[in-house]
């Protein structure tokens, strides 16, 4: 945009020339609910951010850091007990082995309790599904970010001026298809700008 002293200015501001003064004068912030939906997919929190709703930001970055977490502490269990259940299966193969009956399993309070094969397996399983569902459960939070960047851009861009009305009326006509009268009610919306 040119203006008439031949420089050019941004996009959200206009420059008015009165006396050989110049006066900036800022556009209304204007929230656009496709930008908001398409920044929430690029990072979440980006579409809340936009949309001037900054409370929600600890939300969407508290949802996120939990679940990272939650997949962390389960990643972790399950690649040692992997460990521990490949060492006993790794000859399953082998007709002459014998898998010994229990191994021993050190946790995390410092107790070595010995497991069988079968208890191996099912801890391994269960952390491997745990690690997988928290996967599924940032995929879910990040759609609902989206979802919510894009819903809260629309009903800020949703028009609540005092000019909208609307005219309850009953009518009654005649029903060409039955030759008898028909009564009803007639909803009329007023938009004003």
């Amino acid at each position: 945009m040119v203006s008439s002293v031949g420089f050019s200015a941004p996009l959200d501001s206009l420059r008015l020339q009165k006396n050989d003064s110049v006066k900036v004068v800022k556009m209304p912030y204007k929230i656009i609910p496709r930008q908001a939906t398409l920044k929430s997919l690029m990072i979440p929190g980006w579409g809340q951010l936009y949309n001037r709703q900054y409370w929600k930001l600890p939300l969407v970055a508290g949802a996120f850091v939990t679940l990272g977490m939650i997949a962390n502490y389960n990643q972790v269990r399950y690649t040692k007990y992997r460990g521990y259940y490949y060492v006993v299966s790794l000859h399953a193969d082998d007709p002459t082995y014998v898998p010994p009956a229990t191994v021993a399993v050190p946790y995390e309070d410092g107790v070595t309790r010995d497991l069988d094969v079968n208890q191996l397996k099912r801890i391994n399983d269960g952390f491997r599904r745990n690690r997988d569902y928290t996967y599924i459960g940032m995929v879910l939070a990040w759609a609902l970010n989206v979802v919510d960047a894009n819903v809260s851009a629309h009903l800020k861009t949703f028009d609540v001026s005092d000019d909208l009305s609307l005219r309850v009326k009953p009518i009654m006509e005649m029903d060409p298809l039955s030759q008898g009268m028909v009564s009803g009610l007639s909803l009329s919306f007023n938009f004003k700008k």
